[in-house]
């Protein structure tokens, strides 16, 4: 991963917050896994999306404009966050 050590705990501790509340017993990755968020029709990597969409519920957008996107893009970010949170399975 390309991501600084401080950069990935800092983003690691804000996105476990936002899984704390809102997805202690998987509630969030099951609302993605049936389809049921904004736009669900519209969204072709189920994982991506989930990712990104915590990230900016964490509310680190600045963070990652003003720091991450020095030295990162979104595939490295994406990178990132992959091992940061849980897996979204796509519904068969």
């Amino acid at each position: 991963m390309k991501i600084k050590q401080e950069h990935f705990e800092r983003l690691q501790a804000a996105i476990n917050e936002v899984l704390a509340v809102h997805n202690p017993n998987g509630e969030l990755v099951d609302c993605y896994e049936s389809g049921n968020f904004h736009n669900a029709d519209k969204c072709k990597d189920l994982q991506k999306r989930f990712c990104f969409d915590v990230l900016y519920g964490a509310g680190l957008n600045k963070f990652v404009c003003d720091e991450l996107y020095t030295y990162m893009d979104d595939t490295h970010i994406y990178t990132a966050l992959k091992a940061i949170c849980p897996t979204v399975a796509a519904s068969q």
